[in-house]
């Protein structure tokens, strides 16, 4: 029996899911401003067990979850510091335990004959619907977070779909391995304790779960009460269903660092499941509103209303911001307050520089002071030796990532364009005036000059893409990155009256383009090479020379070269519903199949930022029709780490595949820059210029989705501004 959406699926009167298939036609009514969560939904997904498929995800303020390949099994839970579900350092690890996992007569569900292990997901912002069918059962669950609360819920029903009255036993499965870290950061994984304390609680049909090696506890449990518990921690039903029936069961997990206080929240979480959900359903909803709103309480900024007809240019926008706002954690352990991790699942408590800068238009315009705060964090860490921050700690983590002194300039740049707060730059950080810092940043790639070229050398792969072996050393992109370093520096001194040392830096940014041009461009090719410690040349055909070299270096580029490297993407990396981050024609396309920069796929901002740069080489209509199809990956929820190319997956829901995290493909279910399609529909479709200091410029390219859409409430340097493809005006 096929597996399709159900009405429960929806909030009452919600109306169906938008859903990119076509242009819509004029005279309807505008898509919504203010989405609510059910605006936001996903399709319905269908996969198998054995499926390459990665699982929906849920979060809360402080922490989040993983849906398993199951109907009701849950996995990876990390409420920083406290951990659930992680990955135990034993030998022959299992990787992330697995709890609340469903048994049906003694028998794990997904072994049923089929169409059990098909599973039905559906994802919102603040929950996961699934079901699935076996031998004449429909199981339904619904997974949330309640709001600031380390508690993960689930609805679970049983319904009888057959003419007989059916007997059933039914399992559930429960482990925790539940632990908390104290003064060190995380960096992969959740972490877990495979030794935990596991101790049956009859009386109240729950299991409690205790740390040996640090305070924490998870109690995890079922009501109504089981008839038993088995082994500890499988807890059992048995009780029959006549034709139609259905029975409701609620599954709670609490953790907290003592036992009395978690059981005390789970009892009362248990009496009031109800309430709970109705809580979390009302906050949701309030959430997103707040997100429009100008002075709400949630946020320290808010994002500008897209009034349109065109569920293209609506799911690029809004699809963007659902995956700003999954990233989103307010937790009483960050050190630097509200702040936005860069995928929740893999490294929960990290914002890398790189994946933030891509998205830093929008999250200026959102929340502007947990922006800042991240900058002033990197500016006073030595993020010449780091890739990211862990929120519970401030410290630097992991090796030291090339990208990060653009990145750096590239989310002060957005600061300030939005919010005009020109005074922050005389703020001294461990003593030194932010200005002076960020001249710093600039001036960083002169340390790395280790030849004659005049080239920053960035070094090893690890350093850089990580997948690309020979995309290394004197690196096209990089080196293009000083060049706008340089240029934004010299106009943040221009507008201090500081000249002099403006045209310097404009100077010695015109020479670093020339050299970089005149040594790393492949002339007649489109594609450039990296400079070699031994004097040679090693040609990449990447996609992020050509994007970053067309965000940061335009400018200088002859037309021949632009026309030169619009063709290299139309013909070696474009497909209709996305693209390929290395060409398949490239040597190293054998080295390494990751995803999100090979020529499997690629990572989620790479799409949006070669549009970004085609938009100034190619006719809009030729860049807006790949646009749309991008869009239609926004039909599986917000974007992932990377999606896979269709001729090898084949598409999902009308766009290309969330990239699954199992190996060789190694990637997440959302990312933080799923909001750098956001910020392509500002500032290269609505063509909007926040400039620093000479207001709004805009060059529309609107006529391809919707002439007559407008952006409402654009928060510029303090005044609301109205975005139309006639220009801005304030409102």
């Amino acid at each position: 029996m096929p597996l399709t959406p159900s009405s429960a699926d929806h909030a009452a009167g919600a109306p169906p899911l938008l859903r990119v298939e076509q242009e819509a036609g004029r005279g309807r009514e505008p898509l919504p401003l203010i989405p609510r969560p059910s605006d936001l939904a996903s399709d319905q997904l269908i996969h198998h067990f054995r499926d390459y498929f990665n699982p929906p995800q849920a979060q809360n303020e402080l922490g989040s979850i993983a849906s398993h390949k199951s109907v009701s099994a849950i996995t990876a839970m990390a409420f920083p510091p406290f951990g659930c579900c992680g990955v135990p350092e034993i030998a022959f690890s299992p990787g992330n335990l697995v709890t609340c996992e469903l048994f049906l007569d003694d028998q794990i569900l997904a072994d049923y004959p089929a169409p059990a292990g098909r599973i039905a997901y559906t994802w919102y912002p603040h929950k996961i619907l699934r079901e699935t069918r076996v031998v004449g059962l429909l199981f339904r669950t619904e997974t949330f977070l309640p709001p600031y609360q380390r508690v993960v819920a689930e609805s679970i029903t049983v319904k009888n779909e057959s003419s007989e009255r059916r007997k059933l036993t039914l399992g559930f499965d429960l482990r925790a391995g539940v632990t908390a870290t104290s003064g060190k950061p995380w960096f992969v994984n959740t972490p877990a304790e495979a030794d935990n304390r596991v101790t049956p609680n009859e009386s109240n049909g729950c299991v409690v779960f205790e740390a040996r090696h640090s305070r924490a506890v998870s109690v995890q449990g079922i009501s109504p009460q089981p008839d038993r518990i088995e082994q500890k921690r499988m807890l059992v039903y048995e009780f029959s269903l006549g034709p139609g029936e259905s029975r409701a069961l609620h599954y709670l997990n609490v953790i907290d660092e003592a036992g009395d206080a978690a059981l005390e929240t789970y009892k009362r979480r248990q009496a009031g499941f109800d309430e709970l959900q109705q809580e979390n359903e009302r906050s949701a909803a309030n959430l997103l509103q707040a997100a429009f709103t100008p002075g709400n309480s949630e946020f320290s900024g808010h994002l500008p209303q897209l009034h349109t007809h065109n569920p293209a240019l609506w799911k690029l926008y809004y699809n963007g911001i659902a995956g700003l706002l999954f990233c989103r954690r307010v937790s009483p352990n960050s050190v630097y307050g509200p702040t936005y991790v860069t995928i929740g699942r893999v490294i929960p408590t990290l914002s890398f520089v790189w994946d933030t800068m891509l998205t830093s238009l929008s999250l200026s315009l959102l929340d502007p002071k947990a922006l800042r705060s991240l900058i002033e964090v990197w500016l006073t860490r030595d993020m010449h030796q780091h890739l990211a921050t862990d929120f519970l700690t401030g410290q630097g983590v992991g090796p030291w990532y090339a990208v990060n002194d653009m990145g750096i300039l590239r989310c002060t740049d957005h600061y300030l364009r939005v919010t005009g707060n020109f005074g922050w730059l005389d703020k001294k950080l461990e003593g030194k005036p932010v200005m002076e810092h960020l001249v710093d940043y600039a001036l960083y790639w002169k340390k790395l000059v280790k030849s004659s070229t005049g080239l920053a050398d960035y070094g090893e792969i690890q350093n850089l893409l990580e997948v690309v072996s020979t995309w290394i050393h004197e690196v096209p992109a990089m080196n293009a990155g000083n060049v706008y370093g340089m240029r934004f520096v010299a106009a943040l001194l221009d507008h201090r009256g500081d000249r002099s040392r403006a045209s310097h830096l404009r100077m010695e940014a015109r020479e670093l383009a020339e050299r970089i041009n005149r040594l790393l461009y492949v002339r007649g090719k489109g594609w450039w090479r990296c400079g070699q410690p031994d004097g040679t040349f090693n040609e990449v055909r990447h996609c992020y020379d050509l994007l970053t070299i067309l965000d940061t270096m335009f400018e200088d580029l002859s037309d021949e070269q632009k026309r030169e490297m619009s063709h290299f993407f139309w013909s070696q990396l474009h497909t209709p519903l996305w693209m390929h981050a290395l060409s398949p024609g490239d040597p190293d396309a054998t080295w390494n199949v990751r995803a999100d920069h090979s020529w499997l796929g690629a990572y989620a901002a790479w799409p949006s930022m070669t549009a970004k740069g085609l938009y100034k080489t190619d006719p809009p209509a030729r860049v807006a029709e790949w646009v749309k199809g991008l869009a239609r990956s926004g039909n599986q929820g917000p974007y992932a780490q990377a999606h896979i190319v269709e001729n090898i997956f084949s598409p999902e829901k009308g766009g290309a595949m969330k990239s699954p995290l199992d190996q060789p493909y190694g990637n997440d279910w959302a990312i933080v820059s799923g909001g750098s399609f956001t910020d392509l529909v500002i500032d290269s479709i609505f063509g909007a210029d926040l400039s620093l200091s000479h207001g709004i410029q805009v060059h529309s390219r609107l006529a391809d989705f919707d002439p007559e859409a407008e952006l409402r409430n654009v928060n510029y340097q303090g005044q609301s501004y109205t975005l139309t493809r006639e220009g801005s005006r304030g409102t």
